[in-house]
C-alpha cells in the first residue's frame, strides 16, 4: 500500500498551471493525446463501465475516426458544433462521440439526457448545433440527427482534417445554481494545456484504477476524460453516485483513487456504506467543484485514513486554472493556494490587488489560453479579463498565500451593515452529529434587510431550538439562522450543487411540517402569543415563533431595552434587559415571564404624562451637565455641534432646501429650544420662531481635490462659529457649492438640543420634505408620535427608582485614571485623532469571543480597551463612559432632541483576569448600566470628572440624503475640540476610544486626544497596545480551534 507522504505532486495532479508549452513541447489537440496512446497502448484498457463494459485505446481511436468520417460524409464543416446526448451509463458511447466529433474538425457539445426537452432545445439553439448525436432530437431541431450506432462503422484510418490547438474543442453549459445557464467554450490548447502525450510520470500511478460517478456533460466529467487520456489507471465510471454502489465498486475493482464533490463526500459519510464495504486500498481521495466543510474533509480523513485527501477550487470557467489543497487539519477551511502564488489574487471592486487578510473578489490565472462565453461577449467580458478569470466569489489570503473562501458573491447575506457568509454558518451546521446536509441562504427582513435561514436534512432527530443553541457557541449572533427548517432533501443540480434559488423558494412557500419545525405562530402559548407581539413592534416582523432568536431577527442592544422595557409594561413586572440576553428565545423569554407572573392575569401600566408644559420643558441629564460644563470656566466653553455632512450630485434648489429646514424646525421643538441662565440655575424654552440658519458659500479651488480642501475649511469655521444657546437658532445649515451640479451640505446642530440618533432622523426627513417641496407638494412626513419634552418627563421620572444603584456602583470610584507616564500638565485641551483599523480576521475573532459569552460586540471591545487602560495606567479600577441613545421605547425614535444617556460603566480588573472573565466583568456591568440608564448624570459626573470615553456604533454607511444623488463627506473627527479647563484643574482625561462596525465587518476609528497631553508617539502606542490586545484574540481562538 502506498503511505499519503510516498504521492508525488504529479501523481495527485494531472494538469499543472505553470508554464505555458514551448517549442520543444507544442500546444496539443484532444485527438493528439488519443493518438499517441492508442499507439503507445494500444491494448491497455482505457474506460471500465458500472457495467463491466470496457473501451481500450485503440477501440477508442479507431471507433472515434469511423464517427468522423460519417459526420464528414453528413456535411459537417470545420467549427460546426455538433450536440450529443447520452445517459450517464453511456460513458464509452460518449467518449468516443465526443473525440469523433473533434476529429471531425467539429466542436463538442454535451446535452445531457436528464434535460427537459425545451432546455435541451434552447442549448442547441443558442449554440447553433448542426448535428445531434444520440436522444430524441426536440421539436424544432433544424439541424441533422443520427444515432451512435449509425456513426460507429469500421473505418480505422483518421480523417484527412487539420486541427489547431486554437480551435474550439466544446461548449460546456453550466447548471446555473445562481442563475442562468452560459454556454462555457474551450479550444483544444485550453484542455491538454500540461498534459502530455508522453509525461515521464503518468499520474494517477499508484493506483490500478480511478473511480468517479461525474454526469456527462459536467466539468468535472469532461475532466475525468481528459485525465483518462494520459493517466495510467483505467477509469472506472459509475452510472451515478449511489454510496453503496460506490463503496462496493472501490472494494471490487481495489480504486486507488476516487473523485468526489462535497455533495458526495457528505452523503457518502452519512451513509454507512464506508463501514460495509472494504475501501483501505485508496490512497488518493480528490475533491473539487466547491469547498470541503471542515467537518467534512475531517470526515473523509478519519474514513480513508491511508489516503491524502486533496481538494480543488477551479470552475468550469477557469480551468485550468485553480487552487490545489493537501487537506490541513492547521489550515481546515482553506482551498489551497495555486502552484504559481501569482496566478491567485484578491481584488477590490475595480480589480485591484489587496493585501492579505482583506477579504475581496478572487480572481485566478493560467497561461493556457482562457475560455470564454459562447456568443455573448458582454458576459465574457465581466468574468475574463486578460489573462485573469473572475471566480464569483469572495475570499482572502493569509500570510502565507492560501486562500479561504467567505462566500459566493451572490450569496452574501447582506444583514443591516454585516456581510454574512453562508459558508460559514453552513460548516457550523457540518460540525453538529445530527446534520447531513445544510444549506443556508438569507430571506427579507423589515429592518436588516435580509437574514440568514437555514434548510437542514437530518441524519437523525433533532429539534432546531437545540441546533440553535449549538450554533450560538460557533457564531456571531448575526450568523445564527433566523429560522431552521428541516426537510428530507435539498434541491440540487446534476453534480450535486445546492441550487440557492430553489432553497429561498422552499422557505417562501413552506410546507406545513416546515412551519412546525421553525415554530409557526398557530403554536404560540398566549404568554408566547402576548410577548411575541411586541417582539413585532420592536423588531418591525411578521411573524415571531417561539424558537425565534431575537437578535437573529435584528435585535441589538437598543431593542433589548426596549423589549425589557415594553414586556415589562405588558406583564406589569421588572423584566432585566440581561434577560434578553441570557434568554434570548421567545419561548425562554415566555417560560421566565410566567413564573414571574405566577398565572396573574397581565397588568398593562398607564403610559407617561405629557409634560405640563411644552413650551418650557424639562431638562435632560446631559443638558444639565452641559450647562454646568459650559460655565464653570472663565471664558465660557463651547460644546461642538453635532454635525454631519454630504455631497450632493445633480442640481439642488436653494429655496427648497430653506423652506426644508423651515418645516424641519416647526415639526421638531428642539430644533427651537433655547436656554435660560440665572447664575448657576438654568432652564429650557421652545420658541414659537427660532429657524435654523441657513449659510450659502462657494468653494474655491482649481481642481476638484482643492475645492474638496476648501469645503472642509468652510464647514470647520462655520461649524466653529459660536452659537447663542440664549437666543438660538442653534442650529445652522450650510450649502457649499463645489460646481453649477455639485454641492456639500452640512447639518450642524448644538449638542444642548440634539444627539447623533437626531441626525439620523433629520436628514432623512429633511431629503423627504425637500422632495415634495421641490416638486411642487406640501406634504409633511407622519407626525412625530411624541413630545421631546414628554420623553424627557419620563426619563426624569426615573431618576429616583435608579440614583440608588449608581450611588452604590460608583461608590469609591477613581475621579480619573492616573499616574499616567508621559501625560503633561496642561490647562486646555485641543483635540487630534490617531486613525485606526482592525481588519476582517481579528474582527471576525472578536465577535466570535462574544457570541461564547452571550456579549455583544461592544461588550468584546470594551473588554479588550479596559485591559489595555489598565495595564497603561496600571488601575484595576476603571470607568469607561460610553453613550446610548435613551431611546427604550419604539415611539422614541422619530423624537429630535437631546435624549443620549451617558452610561458609567465600571470594571473590575483585579486579579490579572483572563479575556473571558474580563468580558463576563464587562457583560455584567454594561447589562446593569442599560437597566438603570436613567439617571442624573450630572449628580455622578462630579464625582468622576475623567473617565475613560469610549463609543461604538454599529456600523458606519454614513449620512445619505434619500431622494437625492448624495454621498457622506467625512470631516476631521477632532473638528471644533478646544476649550480651557476649570481653574486649579489640569487635564487628566485619557484618550477616546471611538469605533464603528463597518458593512464589511472590519472595525475604523479613531483615538482622539489632548495633543497638548500627550505626544503622538505615546497615543501611538497606546493604539498600537489595543490592536496588539485583539489580535491576540485571533491567535487565542486559533489554538482552541474555533
Amino acid at each position: 500500500m502506498v503511505e499519503p507522504a510516498q504521492i508525488e505532486p504529479a501523481q495527485i495532479e494531472p494538469a499543472q498551471t505553470g508554464p505555458a508549452q514551448t517549442e520543444a513541447e507544442p500546444a496539443l489537440t484532444v485527438p493528439d493525446l488519443l493518438t499517441v496512446r492508442a499507439l503507445d497502448d494500444p491494448e491497455k484498457v482505457a474506460i471500465r463501465q458500472e457495467d463491466s463494459s470496457t473501451l481500450t485505446f485503440a477501440q477508442w481511436d479507431t471507433r472515434s475516426n469511423a464517427v468522423a468520417h460519417a459526420l464528414l460524409a453528413g456535411g459537417l464543416r470545420p467549427g460546426d458544433r455538433v450536440g450529443m446526448t447520452f445517459g450517464d451509463h453511456a460513458w464509452i458511447d460518449f467518449a468516443v462521440c465526443w473525440l469523433g466529433a473533434q476529429k471531425a474538425g467539429g466542436v463538442a457539445v454535451p446535452v445531457p439526457a436528464r434535460l427537459a426537452p425545451v432546455q435541451a432545445a434552447r442549448m442547441l439553439e443558442h449554440c447553433d448545433a448542426a448535428a445531434l448525436i444520440g436522444g430524441v432530437a426536440p421539436a424544432g431541431f433544424g439541424g441533422w440527427t443520427a444515432q451512435l450506432a449509425e456513426l460507429d462503422g469500421t473505418a480505422a484510418t483518421p480523417p484527412d482534417v487539420r486541427i489547431d490547438p486554437g480551435d474550439l474543442a466544446q461548449i460546456l453549459y453550466t447548471s446555473g445554481t445562481t442563475g442562468a445557464p452560459k454556454g462555457v467554450a474551450a479550444s483544444h490548447a485550453n484542455l491538454t494545456h500540461g498534459r502530455q502525450a508522453r509525461p515521464r510520470s503518468r499520474p494517477y500511478a499508484h493506483s490500478r484504477c480511478f473511480l468517479h460517478a461525474f454526469p456527462i456533460g459536467t466539468n468535472a466529467g469532461q475532466m475525468m476524460l481528459l485525465d483518462t487520456l494520459v493517466a495510467r489507471p483505467f477509469a472506472l465510471a459509475a452510472a451515478g453516485f449511489d454510496a453503496e454502489r460506490f463503496c462496493r465498486l472501490i472494494a471490487e475493482h481495489d480504486a486507488g483513487t476516487v473523485f468526489l464533490v462535497p455533495a458526495m463526500a457528505i452523503d457518502l459519510l452519512g451513509s454507512g456504506a464506508l463501514e460495509r464495504h472494504d475501501v483501505s486500498g485508496v490512497v488518493l481521495v480528490s475533491s473539487s467543484a466547491a469547498a470541503l466543510p471542515p467537518a467534512i474533509a475531517a470526515g473523509l480523513a478519519r474514513a480513508f485514513p491511508a489516503a491524502t485527501i486533496v481538494n480543488y477550487y477551479t470552475s468550469t470557467e477557469a480551468v485550468p486554472a485553480r487552487t490545489t489543497m493537501i487537506v490541513d487539519p492547521e489550515r481546515p477551511a482553506s482551498v489551497g493556494w495555486a502552484a504559481n502564488g501569482a496566478d491567485l489574487m484578491i481584488a477590490d471592486e475595480h480589480g485591484e490587488p489587496l493585501p492579505a487578510g482583506q477579504t475581496g473578489e478572487v480572481w485566478l490565472r493560467s497561461a493556457a489560453p482562457q475560455r470564454s462565453y459562447y456568443g455573448d461577449p458582454a458576459a465574457t467580458a465581466e468574468v475574463f479579463r486578460p489573462g485573469w478569470i473572475r471566480m464569483g466569489d469572495l475570499g482572502y489570503l493569509d500570510s502565507e498565500g492560501f486562500l479561504y473562501l467567505v462566500d459566493r458573491e451572490s450569496d452574501v447575506i447582506k444583514s443591516g451593515g454585516l456581510k454574512v457568509s453562508t459558508l460559514q454558518i453552513e460548516a457550523a451546521l457540518y460540525e453538529h452529529p445530527a446534520v447531513a446536509e445544510a444549506a443556508v441562504v438569507g430571506v427579507p427582513h423589515p429592518v436588516m434587510g435580509s437574514v440568514p435561514a437555514a434548510v437542514v436534512v437530518p441524519r437523525s432527530p433533532i429539534d432546531p431550538d437545540e441546533l440553535r443553541s449549538f450554533l450560538r457557541e460557533r457564531l456571531a449572533r448575526a450568523e445564527v439562522p433566523s429560522r431552521i427548517v428541516l426537510t428530507e432533501t435539498l434541491p440540487k443540480n446534476d453534480l450535486g450543487k445546492v441550487l440557492k434559488r430553489e432553497v429561498v423558494a422552499l422557505l417562501d412557500a413552506p410546507h406545513p411540517a416546515i412551519a412546525a419545525a421553525a415554530g409557526s405562530p398557530a403554536t404560540l402559548s398566549p404568554t408566547e402569543a402576548a410577548l411575541g407581539k411586541v417582539w413585532k413592534r420592536i423588531l418591525r416582523t411578521r411573524t415571531v415563533g417561539p424558537g425565534d432568536d431575537f437578535f437573529a431577527l435584528g435585535g441589538d442592544s437598543l431593542s433589548a431595552t426596549r423589549l425589557a422595557v415594553l414586556a415589562g409594561e405588558e406583564f406589569g413586572v421588572d423584566m432585566p434587559v440581561s434577560l434578553v440576553f441570557d434568554r434570548p428565545r421567545l419561548a425562554g423569554q415566555a417560560a421566565w415571564l410566567d413564573a414571574r407572573v405566577r398565572g396573574s392575569a397581565a397588568v398593562r401600566l398607564a403610559e407617561p404624562d405629557a409634560a405640563t408644559d411644552p413650551d418650557r420643558p424639562p431638562l435632560s441629564s446631559l443638558q444639565e451637565y452641559f450647562l454646568r460644563w459650559i460655565h464653570e470656566t472663565p471664558e465660557p466653553r463651547a460644546v461642538s455641534a453635532v454635525h454631519a455632512a454630504v455631497r450632493i450630485s445633480g442640481a439642488l434648489e436653494l429655496g427648497a432646501v430653506r423652506a426644508s429646514v423651515h418645516e424641519l424646525a416647526r415639526r421638531h421643538p428642539s430644533l427651537r429650544t433655547v436656554f435660560t441662565v440665572d447664575g448657576d440655575r438654568y432652564g429650557a424654552r421652545v420658541l414659537p420662531e427660532a429657524w435654523p440658519e441657513v449659510v450659502t458659500l462657494s468653494a474655491p479651488g482649481t481642481t476638484d481635490m482643492e475645492r474638496e480642501q476648501s469645503a472642509r475649511r468652510l464647514a470647520d469655521t462655520e461649524l466653529g462659529r459660536p452659537f447663542d444657546i440664549t437666543t438660538g437658532p442653534l442650529a445652522r445649515v450650510i450649502v457649499i457649492e463645489l460646481g453649477p451640479d455639485d454641492h456639500v451640505l452640512v447639518v450642524g446642530v448644538h449638542h444642548l438640543v440634539f444627539d447623533g440618533w437626531s441626525m439620523g432622523v433629520v436628514v432623512r426627513e429633511l431629503g423627504l420634505i425637500y422632495a415634495e417641496l421641490s416638486a411642487g407638494r406640501t406634504t409633511s412626513p407622519a407626525p412625530v408620535p411624541v413630545e421631546c419634552a414628554d420623553v424627557l418627563a419620563w426619563a426624569r421620572r426615573q431618576w429616583p427608582d435608579t440614583r440608588a444603584y449608581w450611588t452604590k456602583h460608583l461608590d469609591g470610584a477613581p475621579e480619573s485614571l492616573t499616574p499616567i507616564g508621559g501625560r503633561h500638565l496642561t490647562h486646555r485641551y485641543t483635540a487630534r485623532s490617531l486613525s485606526l483599523d482592525i481588519p476582517a480576521g481579528p474582527a471576525d475573532a472578536l465577535r466570535t469571543a462574544a457570541t461564547h459569552q452571550g456579549a455583544t460586540t461592544f461588550m468584546a471591545l470594551a473588554a479588550c480597551w479596559t485591559a489595555v487602560l489598565s495595564r497603561w495606567t496600571g488601575s484595576n479600577d476603571i470607568v469607561l463612559m460610553s453613550p446610548v441613545p435613551g431611546r427604550t421605547r419604539p415611539e422614541h425614535a422619530s423624537v429630535v432632541g437631546c435624549l443620549v444617556q451617558s452610561l458609567l460603566i465600571r470594571v473590575d480588573a483585579a486579579g490579572n483576569p483572563s479575556f473571558e472573565q474580563l468580558l463576563a466583568r464587562v457583560r455584567t456591568s454594561v447589562l446593569n448600566a442599560l437597566e438603570h440608564q436613567f439617571y442624573p448624570y450630572e449628580e455622578f459626573s462630579r464625582a468622576i470628572p475623567d473617565p475613560a470615553w469610549f463609543r461604538f456604533d454599529t456600523w458606519g454607511e454614513g449620512a445619505r440624503v434619500p431622494g437625492l444623488d448624495s454621498q457622506p463627506f467625512p470631516l476631521p473627527r477632532e473638528l471644533m475640540f478646544d476649550w480651557p479647563l476649570p481653574e486649579g484643574r489640569p487635564d487628566l482625561s485619557v484618550p477616546e476610544l471611538a469605533l464603528t462596525e463597518q458593512p464589511d465587518g472590519t472595525f475604523s476609528g479613531a483615538l482622539v486626544y489632548n495633543h497638548r497631553a500627550y505626544d503622538a508617539e505615546a497615543v501611538e502606542g497606546l493604539a498600537q497596545s489595543f490592536l496588539d490586545e485583539v489580535e491576540a484574540l485571533t491567535d487565542r481562538f486559533a489554538r482552541k480551534g474555533i
